[in-house]
This record gives C-alpha cells, sequence and structure tokens, in this order.
C-alpha cells in the first residue's frame, strides 16, 4: 500500500529535472552562437547545482530505466560529436562567393601555417588568383575556426559530463528508498 502511495504522491524533483533541461537546451544554443567562457562557467554552476539538487531529492521511479538510457545515449552522441570536431578535416571559403577554399587540416592535426594553400572546392588543384590573398589572412581564418571547433568540442565534453552525472542518477537506486 505504501508503494501505491507514493507512486501518486506528487514528484519532488520535477522542477529540478524541468530546470535541468531548460539550462542544458540554453547552454547546447549558445554552444553554437556564443563561444565565451563564461557560459562554460554559467553551466558548470547551474548544471552542477540541479544536478546535485536532483540527486539529493531523487526517488526511483518507473522509467528510470528508459530515462537514464535516453542520458546516456545523449552522452555516446556528445563523445561522438566530441571526436568529430576534433578530428574532421575542415576547410575555410575564402571568398563569399566562389569555389575557392583553404584546407585547415583539423584541430588535433592542423595544416602547418606555411603549407596554407588557395585550392578549389572538391579538388586539390591551387587556385589561379588575380589578387592573392595574404598568407597572415589564411593563417587567422584557420585559427579561428580550429579555435571555435575546439570551443565546440570543450563544450560538448561539458554536456557529456553533467548527462553522465544525470544518468548514474537515475540508474542507482537512492539510499533512502524504503519499501513496506
Amino acid at each position: 500500500m505504501a508503494l501505491r502511495n507514493r507512486q501518486r504522491a506528487r514528484s519532488r524533483t520535477k522542477w529540478l529535472t524541468a530546470a535541468f533541461w531548460i539550462i542544458t537546451l540554453l547552454f547546447a544554443y549558445a554552444l553554437l552562437v556564443l563561444f565565451g567562457w563564461w557560459a562554460w562557467l554559467m553551466y558548470l554552476g547551474a548544471g552542477s547545482a540541479v544536478s546535485y539538487l536532483w540527486w539529493k531529492r531523487r526517488r526511483r521511479g518507473r522509467y528510470a530505466i528508459l530515462f537514464g538510457s535516453s542520458c546516456a545515449v545523449l552522452v555516446v552522441m556528445a563523445l561522438a560529436m566530441i571526436g568529430w570536431a576534433l578530428l574532421a578535416t575542415f576547410s575555410v571559403p575564402v571568398d563569399s562567393v566562389g569555389p575557392r577554399r583553404v584546407v585547415c587540416g583539423s584541430v588535433i592535426n592542423p595544416v602547418p601555417a606555411d603549407e596554407l594553400r588557395v585550392t578549389i572546392a572538391g579538388s586539390d588543384e591551387l587556385a589561379g588568383q588575380s589578387r592573392p590573398i595574404p598568407q597572415s589572412e589564411l593563417e587567422r581564418v584557420c585559427s579561428n575556426r580550429l579555435h571555435d571547433r575546439g570551443s565546440r568540442a570543450a563544450g560538448l565534453a561539458l554536456i557529456g559530463l553533467i548527462m553522465t552525472v544525470r544518468a548514474a542518477g537515475h540508474f542507482r537506486t537512492s539510499r533512502n528508498l524504503t519499501i513496506n
């Protein structure tokens, strides 16, 4: 009887769950738009605080395995996206219109600054240039894009960490859970 009454009781963590997901979605949006360190600090603080409060008040519900598995899938997706952001080779357009690009390499293996060349998109053929682009400009464009990708990877790692904590909370039974 006590178990049945407990299931009908109002959830003590409903507002914490809502706050957690709102904070996580806002940070994911900020991760795509803003790359400031302050966004990471705010998410780390808010996500950690909400996760801590949730851990203290949580109870294992009927759907704990489903919710924990969903969080685990998000962790795996974050890890895959981190790998892609760090390892995938990318190129940056040189002009606002046209097929000319500069291949920058990847975050883990960037192309050295003295080897950056303007090519035609889709081939390794060097582009003919009526006005050559200075090497310093190619370095700046690639450096900015490498920094952006590295920042996204770090932000995704932070999301993955907080999601791992959340998934563990769903899979682990609460210490104060008593079934009479």
